[in-house]
Order: C-alpha cells, then structure tokens, then sequence
C-alpha cells in the first residue's frame, strides 16, 4: 500500500511538472524482406511431337517399333511465362537436374507389352517429365507479425532426359 501511494504521488508530481510519463508496447521486429519460391514435383508423362499413339487389342499383344525423331518441350499450363527462367532453375536443384526446357530425340525403339484379356493396349513415346507446381511469395510484416503474401503461382510441365514408351489399356 505504501508503495503504492508513492508511486500515485511521483506520477502526479512529474504530470504537474509538465513530464508525462507513458508506457508502451515493446517495438514489434520486421521481418526481413525476403522473396522466394516454393516448388512441388510430380511425375508427368510428356508426349512427343509428331509421333503417332498406337492402339491394339482386344487382349493379346502389342508390338510396336519404331523410326523416328521427335521433340518434346516444356509447357506452361497455368501461372506466367515470364516465371519460366527461374522455375526451371530451382527445379533443377530442388527436383531433378536432368530437367530439361526441350528433349529432341531420333531413335529406332521395339516395345512389346502383354494385353489383358478383352481390353485394349495403348502406347505412345514420351518424356518422363516432371510437373512443377510454384508458387512465389514475399514475406511482409503485418500487424499480427511475420505473414507470407502469395504474388504468383503456376505450373509448368518440364521434360527429362529420360524417355520411352508409356502403356496404359482401355475397355474400348
């Protein structure tokens, strides 16, 4: 209580002598200013231009072989081209090196794949590719402290260097 009434008397005292003394919460810390990117990766199967799909069946055996050159390039199926440069090199690092803008290819290649009874086989050339999934971001300071602002996002279908036939069957 003493201690109290000291501390009622010293606050008036320095508010009568034109001192006002006032608290305040403490500074809140900015954040850096930081820009990045966030990438996610699936496998996609990219088909090659101008090679023809080819289809068989029902049941028993496809064998196809094969004469041809092709190419295969990245595609951009939602977010900005402008974004390719950068996406494509921190995938690079981050989901695979032997990503690739364009895969060309002159080749001769026999495949021959069993057909499940009453279905049809289907085959076609293709880039193992990966599916890139970005995002980039920028981080703020806000008045509820660090927050992340999304600015873009996309995704990009890049080729690899490794490539063959895709198979898949179908009832009709």
């Amino acid at each position: 209580m003493k201690k109290q009434i000291i501390a009622s008397i010293a606050a008036t005292a320095l508010t009568a002598g034109g001192l006002v003394v006032a608290t305040a919460a403490p500074a809140q810390a900015m954040c850096p200013d930081k820009t990045g990117y966030t990438l996610h990766a699936t496998q996609v199967a990219m088909p090659f231009k101008h090679v023809k799909q080819f289809k068989d069946g029902k049941g028993g055996k496809i064998v196809v072989s094969k004469s041809y050159s092709g190419s295969v390039s990245y595609n951009v199926t939602a977010g900005a081209e402008a974004e390719v440069g950068t996406v494509f090199a921190k995938a690079k690092v981050s989901v695979s090196s032997s990503l690739t803008k364009t895969n060309s290819t002159s080749a001769t290649h026999t495949y021959e794949h069993a057909i499940s009874k009453g279905k049809y086989g289907h085959v076609r050339y293709v880039s193992w590719g990966k599916r890139v999934s970005w995002k980039k971001w920028h981080q703020v300071t806000t008045s509820k402290g660090c927050q992340i602002k999304n600015l873009r996002s996309g995704v990009i279908n890049f080729p690899t260097k490794s490539e063959g036939w895709q198979y898949w069957e179908t009832k009709s």
